[in-house]
């Protein structure tokens, strides 16, 4: 009878403990089949998250214009002294060199080796002729066309290394249409530009080069009409600090007082933020000014 109870005791908490175990086993299995659904249903009511916003670039602003100015020296070719001495001027000045000088190859030789840039100072006849003469190689407008280009031919085969040209005088043959075409369209062959000096108020520089497709552009002041250090010096200051519509084209001369000013004026230029370039980076880009 003892032996009776013990094995039904045993079979009974056998018994319980299937049970216990049958409950835990669906509990677990359960919640193994909820908690992703009750996963899926928060993750629906749960707004989306935000993107993280692209970090926006820095706005990139145009590179300011600068302000350029080209100062040619007008005049060499009877003295390398004078060139050599303007030369040492720390800046990126433009020579321009008169034809049929004593110096005047020597001279563009010497500023070609330098790395400076050379101008044919061609020479042109003045409305006070003869009174005033314009010099060796001038051009007049009672030449024919076959004359003047023979005569252009030979003033820039005395200048070598020239790029361009500016007009040296010229008051009365700037001002003739017809002859200036001439000039203008042999320059355009051979792919140099011009400067107009203004010497004349009607001067038909522009008007022609337009016409022809010749790259040029004008001068704003001479520097030195007046041989004072000191007037040379405030011209450049001014006529620059003045004048908002860069670039800018001044000419001066080789005195020695225009030497002085130059060497004071293109330091403090730079100080002002002003480039001085060669004439042929104002002009480069243009059909006609």
């Amino acid at each position: 009878m003892k032996t009776f109870k013990t094995i039904a005791n045993v079979v009974l908490v056998l018994l319980i403990v299937a049970v216990i175990g049958g409950v835990l086993y669906v509990l677990f299995e359960f919640k193994e089949e909820v908690a992703p659904v009750k996963a899926k249903k928060e993750a629906a009511q749960k707004p989306p998250a935000e993107k993280p916003k692209k970090k926006e670039k820095a706005a990139i602003h145009p590179p300011r214009h600068k302000k350029q100015i080209a100062i040619i020296v007008d005049d060499l070719g009877g003295n390398l002294e004078t060139v050599r001495a303007l030369m040492k001027i720390d800046a990126e000045l433009t020579f321009a060199v008169l034809p049929l000088q004593a110096h005047s190859r020597e001279a563009a030789e010497i500023l070609h080796q330098a790395n400076r840039e050379v101008l044919l100072h061609l020479p042109m006849e003045p409305a006070s002729y003869p009174r005033e003469k314009p010099g060796e190689g001038a051009l007049f407008t009672e030449m024919s066309p076959e004359e003047l280009i023979l005569q252009l031919r030979k003033d820039m085969a005395s200048v070598p290394h020239a790029v361009g040209v500016n007009n040296h005088m010229g008051s009365k043959f700037m001002t003739d249409p017809e002859k200036l075409t001439v000039i203008f369209r042999e320059l355009k062959k051979k792919g140099m530009f011009f400067v107009d000096s203004r010497t004349s108020p009607d001067t038909q520089g522009a008007a022609v080069a337009q016409k022809v497709g010749l790259k040029m552009a004008q001068r704003k002041i001479f520097i030195d009409h007046d041989k004072d250090y000191q007037k040379i010096y405030d011209n450049i200051m001014r006529v620059v600090g003045d004048h908002q519509d860069f670039p800018l084209i001044l000419i001066g001369h080789p005195y020695a007082e225009t030497k002085k000013a130059l060497e004071l004026a293109t330091k403090n230029l730079r100080k002002q933020g002003i480039e001085i370039v060669p004439v042929s980076r104002l002009i480069a880009g243009q059909t006609s000014s």
